[in-house]
């Protein structure tokens, strides 16, 4: 980290991006970063996908680029990726940067910057960033600051309930909470609050809800046509594989859901276009465990994420993309692989 810290003091152009479908964690590790630079005379610009409107309570907006003036990098900064596949359609920026880094917590990450803060046991990355941004001399912590990185770890850790949630983590919640931030405002809109259209989704999805292994694994299923129906899209559908999770006796929950190609995040449009049910579409599975390393699964179909949260993305047909991934659930439930 101290590599790291010094190239934030030492450079003036930066770039920062997570990765595709960015949550909590990325936007507010992305956004209390941009700050901290900002803060210190840098320039700092954000990139990132579309994402809810419940995110909407992390301040940095400002930072995002708006695509239309020209790009200055000095150092391009990968937050929360584990792979430079997961960075999506900002590859090429990383790629033709001078310096690269990389600050996340995925065990899965290799190191695949030039400069690497991969620290698995963090509750969050924004718990890393927070380090970061404590380490340089010339910020200080403020509400802004404060609210990103609150609002990451929360997303993160599922309001301190999941057992990433050290002593440290929440140490530096007290600190955030010290800045005066409007915490049970960020807590409730994050954790709890989802749009009207977003409910009646989450009726389909409890309706389609299945169970294999004797009930050992549940897993659900949307497509767009279904999340079109009710006016829905699946930026803002993140409590289902959640739900299915307190599910009695369930050892690893399953939340497949289609995006459309193009799709980028809340503003996606999600009507359906006329396609025939076995064209392939980008399937997204989320994956949730109670001790079963759902990661190496993830793995397999080139996503990742942690031994109890991980998620990919696959290319197909719904249908077949369950049956694959649910076959090879059924073999690590068995110990098979």
């Amino acid at each position: 980290m101290d590599k790291i810290v010094r190239l934030l003091q030492e450079q003036d152009k930066f770039v920062i991006a997570g990765h595709v479908a960015p949550d909590g964690d990325t936007i507010g590790s992305c956004f209390a970063l941009a700050r901290a630079l900002t803060k210190m005379g840098k320039k700092a610009v954000v990139m990132l996908e579309g994402y809810a409107e419940k995110y909407n309570i992390i301040p940095g907006r400002e930072y995002l680029y708006d695509w239309k003036s020209p790009l200055e990098m000095d150092v391009f900064v990968a937050v929360d990726c584990a792979d430079l596949e997961r960075l999506g359609s900002f590859r090429g920026f990383f790629e033709k940067a001078k310096t690269t880094i990389c600050i996340d917590h995925h065990e899965t990450n290799k190191g695949f910057a030039e400069f690497n803060y991969i620290e698995p046991d963090a509750s969050s990355t924004a718990e890393m960033v927070f380090d970061v941004i404590e380490a340089l001399p010339e910020t200080f912590l403020d509400q802004e600051i404060a609210t990103c990185i609150y609002a990451g770890i929360i997303g993160d850790t599922g309001g301190f309930r999941y057992s990433s949630t050290s002593q440290r983590t929440m140490e530096i919640a007290a600190k955030l909470m010290s800045t005066g931030i409007n915490f049970p405002d960020i807590y409730s809109e994050i954790l709890h609050k989802h749009s009207f259209a977003a409910s009646k989704a989450f009726g389909i999805a409890l309706a389609n809800c299945e169970a294999a292994m004797d009930g050992r694994v549940v897993y659900t299923h949307l497509t767009r046509e279904m999340l079109a129906s009710v006016g829905a899209d699946s930026s803002d559908m993140d409590n289902v594989v959640e739900y299915l999770m307190s599910t009695r006796g369930a050892e690893a929950a399953l939340f497949f859901y289609e995006r459309h190609q193009s799709e980028s995040g809340a503003n996606a449009n999600p009507t359906p276009e006329a396609t025939s049910p076995s064209e392939q579409k980008k399937i997204k599975v989320s994956m949730r465990s109670k001790g079963l390393h759902i990661g190496h699964v993830a793995a397999h179909f080139g996503g990742g994420g942690h031994r109890m949260a991980a998620g990919c993305t696959i290319m197909g047909n719904i249908q077949d993309v369950m049956q694959d991934v649910l076959a090879l659930i059924v073999r690590f439930v068995e110990g098979e692989v």
